[in-house]
């Protein structure tokens, strides 16, 4: 069986375990290509590394690819691919997730209209084009207006309009698609797992402490608990997801999914976003943790045609969580380099102490992550902060 994955993922040295037998070809980020030398290259058929991976000259490179013929599957990991994967398999009559089910996952605006159609909640949305657009979907729902790009990810581009003011200095580049939303109030939570033929197969749900939104803008760490089995949110939300997979164009194979639900003070459950791969920052760490299944591994197997290992919905699993802490702007001053909390399952840096930042890209930004264990015994809130609290006591930032 031939493969030609799409990467941009520190994933390689793993992939000859995950596709035993198969003929790999892959097509990847020169960036994250990081291959050990105690795995030979000869484990590959194939091996191309661009240096812009989102040029429209890599769609070029995967046709040659497929037209030289014996490619049986695309296989994707991350959500940059999902719609050029898509694309490329009906140009080349190839099994796997179409291009309408990759637009439903990647479109906001389409996605929360079809799951509208069926009856999930979601804000009041609207395409727009300029600042009139703005101004009229302002008008008539009210402040305060968010605005993202239609296709974003990572809480990039996303802003938060309060008035007036704010809403006719807003300029919109015209190279992309925009959607405006009436803003929600409430915490932000999330259910991952795998899906499969429109429905779920197994997801856990999970709060966040902060939003991305204040991750990516304001440099909070993003920090996020699993909420227990017996917690009543924690069945609404999954049961949420699966309305909102019924609801889109369905992906035949095992696939990951990510999906993030609004949790008002009213105690309704409004759809924020959904994508068709692992969740980003810890997610998939935790995952791990609680069920001995890797998302990315299941994802990938999936998409092969293989049968991934899937978690029995029904047993209960112990509870894990995650922080992630972004750079913020200025220089960081001092980094810790373990973390002594009694819950701390693993803790790694990548920030350098006396290097300068300018502040968080995107909400799955890091200088330091973290893994913990989450009690049973305890409320959630207080665990996450805990983890919060201990993250702004021990780093430092010089001002910029």
């Amino acid at each position: 069986m031939a493969l030609l994955l799409l990467n941009r993922r520190p994933l390689l040295p793993l992939l000859p375990a995950w596709l035993p037998g198969a003929s790999l070809i892959v097509l990847t980020a020169r960036s994250v290509v990081g291959l050990p030398s105690s795995l030979p290259r000869e484990r590959f058929a194939r091996f191309e590394t661009v240096d812009d991976y989102t040029s429209p000259e890599v769609d070029d490179l995967i046709d040659r690819i497929c037209a030289d013929g014996g490619v049986e599957r695309v296989v994707t990991t991350a959500e940059i691919d999902v719609i050029r994967a898509a694309r490329a398999r009906e140009r080349h009559a190839l099994p796997g997730q179409s291009t309408a089910s990759a637009l439903a996952y990647r479109d906001k605006h389409r996605m929360k209209a079809l799951a509208a159609r069926h009856g999930v909640a979601v804000s009041p949305m609207a395409p727009v084009r300029d600042t009139g657009d703005l101004r009229s979907f302002a008008a008539a729902h009210g402040l305060p207006v968010v605005v993202k790009p239609a296709d974003g990810a990572g809480s990039v581009g996303v802003r938060v309009l309060r008035d007036a003011r704010a809403v006719r200095a807003c300029a919109l580049p015209a190279d992309r698609a925009w959607l405006a939303e009436r803003y929600v109030e409430g915490d932000v939570c999330h259910v991952d797992g795998l899906m499969a033929k429109g429905e779920v197969l197994h997801g856990l749900a999970s709060r966040y402490l902060h939003t991305n939104l204040d991750t990516a803008t304001e440099g909070a760490p993003s920090v996020s608990g699993m909420l227990g089995t017996a917690d009543p949110l924690a069945g609404r939300l999954v049961a949420a997801a699966a309305r909102v997979v019924a609801a889109l164009p369905a992906v035949e194979e095992v696939t990951a999914f990510h999906a993030e639900f609004f949790h008002t003070p009213q105690d309704a459950l409004v759809l924020c976003e959904i994508a068709c791969r692992p969740g980003g920052c810890g997610i998939a760490e935790a995952y791990a943790l609680s069920t001995g299944v890797g998302l990315y591994e299941a994802h990938v197997r999936g998409q092969a045609g293989l049968s991934p290992d899937v978690p029995d919905p029904r047993r209960g699993y112990p509870r894990h969580g995650w922080g992630w802490f972004p750079p913020r702007r200025g220089t960081l001053v001092r980094l810790p380099a373990h973390c002594p909390l009694p819950r701390a399952r693993g803790y790694v840096t990548s920030g350098e102490p006396g290097r300068r930042y300018e502040g968080p890209r995107s909400s799955t930004d890091s200088v330091a992550e973290l893994l913990f264990r989450v009690d049973d015994a305890e409320a959630l809130t207080p665990q996450l902060r805990e983890v919060d609290d201990w993250w702004s006591r021990e780093v430092r930032w010089a001002a910029p």
